[in-house]
């Protein structure tokens, strides 16, 4: 849940009242060896401060929509790349979509990892080159309503609905920032709409692939994101080339978790077999 102060924006928002809620909410995520903390964007300074030193001090990391002095009191993440701060300042994007250089290089100087959340365009832009994607019979495995959301995404083609949100994005990865996908969604067709996006904002497809791999992967202390000897290999099969055109990571063929072998087909029938 997030960590907001007083009182929330979203549901799933704890608002606290006192410094002293804050310290019991803190010892319960240490109890339910929580992996990762939110700081919301009413929290204060001292009490953002007080939410990183803790959970540095268990091993976990904290991200918060904002920019500064998030930043200096050891913030490890931020979301959005025009995700609000209610406390009225630290703007990512400015007006006509512009992000200035205090912003990309505090979050490259900090190695930030940064989740901008533009599975949006990216959308888009796959629904365009293939009209037909809403109905690909994965989708029917989703609630009705994500189902509509998936029905309801405007085709559109070129960069130009990334726009600034893609110029700030590529400027912090080449200040240092760790980029993430982020999706804000349950819905796993946005993590293709990030790829996508990324790619129309300037990354080749094998930095968009990074950003959906490795790196959250590292950000978060896993022993994942790569193949190689020791790590957790789930994997998925495609047809095509997604270093060459990142699309191609829709085409699957098949998967394989836990060390079993999933064809499509066994993952739309609901067959659970696999084969080792």
């Amino acid at each position: 849940h997030l960590m907001e102060w007083q009182r929330v924006y979203y549901k799933m928002g704890i608002a606290l009242s006192s410094p002293a809620q804050l310290e019991a909410e803190l010892q319960r995520a240490k109890a339910l060896q929580y992996d990762f903390l939110k700081s919301y964007v009413r929290l204060p300074d001292l009490q953002q401060r007080r939410v990183v030193e803790f959970a540095h001090d268990i091993g976990i990391t904290v991200s918060t929509h904002e920019v500064y002095p998030a930043a200096f009191v050891g913030m490890d993440g931020s979301e959005h790349t025009s995700g609000t701060s209610r406390r009225g300042y630290s703007p990512k994007l400015a007006t006509l979509q512009r992000s200035y250089e205090d912003v990309t290089q505090i979050f490259g100087k900090r190695q930030t990892v940064f989740a901008p959340m533009l599975a949006g365009p990216g959308a888009q832009a796959l629904v365009a080159a293939n009209p037909q994607l809403p109905d690909d019979p994965r989708f029917r495995l989703y609630p009705e309503w994500i189902q509509r959301q998936v029905r309801s995404t405007v085709p559109t083609t070129g960069p130009t609905g990334v726009g600034g949100q893609g110029k700030m994005t590529m400027d912090a990865l080449k200040t240092g920032a760790k980029v993430v996908i982020g999706t804000d969604s349950p819905n796993a067709f946005q993590t293709h709409g990030s790829l996508m996006a990324y790619v129309l904002s300037g990354m080749t497809p094998y930095q968009a692939l990074r950003a959906g791999t490795v790196t959250p992967a590292d950000a978060l202390g896993l022993e994942a994101g790569t193949v190689e000897a020791g790590k957790l290999a789930d994997l998925v099969m495609v047809e095509g080339n997604p270093l060459e055109n990142i699309a191609d990571t829709l085409r699957l063929k098949r998967v394989i978790a836990n060390g079993r072998v999933y064809d499509l087909s066994d993952l739309l029938s609901g067959s659970v077999v696999g084969t080792h």
